[in-house]
């Protein structure tokens, strides 16, 4: 298979905006959602967005993301029911409706990125103390929990379990639940891409309540764009001599970008398809990487396809 030249065929086929009549819609940079009463149905587009800038698309990067999504709900529903209803197309689902919780649940095998910068100017990463002069990249005993609040605009700032419980952000039974339930949700991640030659090195996950009150998980979870991986293989020998790990890049984009000379100001380049075509080879990658299969790329009128999938569900469900 010419990657290339299934790239440039699909250009033409790629799901960059939907507007339906079937609910009122929400757009976000990537996804459409359409709330249909008490269930939702959510479009993983093909638009990429950096730097809070959606640039433009690239072919079958919503398949890839929805599906891999998908994959994880399937291998978590022993641990906890999640959102999903049908999958009704590559691109889309239908979820339930839940009432999201309004803090973002981060769990951390490994004391990096953020966290790690939280830990070298305060000693602690969400109001929790960690022993002093830990090292980089160092992996933690066990995961720990670090929430943040969801802000509405700027940054979303560190809190602690107790403060969330404290400022009944989240009941305090609830709140223990969510925190068992994210820890066995990752420490099941890790299980089984360690077989893979990963590490799930932290994640952030979304909890809601159903209409029943029951705790689900929802959103997305184990992507690329939600979690943080790096290669088992070369992690030991790498924290040894101070290195930083090689993880599955997501960052490629944005590092073009910059070296552009664009960081979300002005109009941003035009982006050729050899960029377009290294960063689907990494959505690939990643998929394949996590999941252990091969991810298969069709050449599809995935529009034409989508609106067929969206004419039969509203038809079956009887929507105006």
């Amino acid at each position: 298979m010419n990657l290339n030249k299934v790239i440039e065929k699909q250009l033409d086929w790629v799901v960059k905006e939907t507007n339906y009549n079937i609910g009122a819609k929400y757009r976000g940079k990537v996804r459409d959602v359409y709330d249909l009463g008490d269930k939702l149905l959510i479009i993983t587009t093909d638009r990429i967005s950096a730097f809070d800038v959606v640039l433009t698309t690239i072919p079958f990067k919503g398949e890839i993301l929805n599906n891999l999504s998908y994959f994880w709900f399937e291998k978590t529903k022993d641990i906890i029911d999640n959102h999903i209803i049908e999958l009704i197309h590559p691109n889309a689902v239908l979820v339930k409706k839940c009432r999201i919780l309004p803090i973002e649940i981060i769990v951390r095998g490994y004391l990096t990125g953020g966290g790690y910068r939280e830990y070298a100017e305060k000693g602690e990463i969400s109001g929790l103390k960690l022993p002093k002069g830990l090292k980089k990249n160092v992996k933690f005993d066990k995961p720990i929990l670090t929430p943040t609040t969801k802000a509405s605009e700027g940054h979303d700032i560190p809190i602690s379990v107790e403060e969330i419980i404290k400022q009944n952000i989240i009941p305090k039974d609830l709140m223990e639940k969510v925190e068992v339930t994210a820890i066995k949700l990752f420490e099941k991640g890790q299980e089984i891409v360690n077989k893979n030659n990963l590490i799930l090195v932290d994640t952030k996950y979304e909890f809601g309540l159903s209409d029943n009150g029951e705790l689900i998980i929802a959103d997305e979870i184990h992507t690329a764009d939600s979690s943080r991986y790096w290669y088992l293989d070369s992690y030991s020998s790498l924290f040894d001599e101070g290195k930083e790990q090689k993880s599955l890049d997501k960052e490629y984009l944005r590092q073009w970008l910059m070296d552009n000379n664009f960081k979300g100001e002005g109009t941003p380049p035009v982006i050729p398809l050899e960029i377009k075509t290294e960063v689907i080879k990494r959505y690939i990658t990643a998929y394949n990487c996590i999941t252990g299969s091969n991810y298969s790329l069709e050449n599809k009128d995935s529009m034409k396809l989508l609106d067929q999938a969206v004419l039969k569900l509203k038809d079956r469900n009887n929507i105006k």
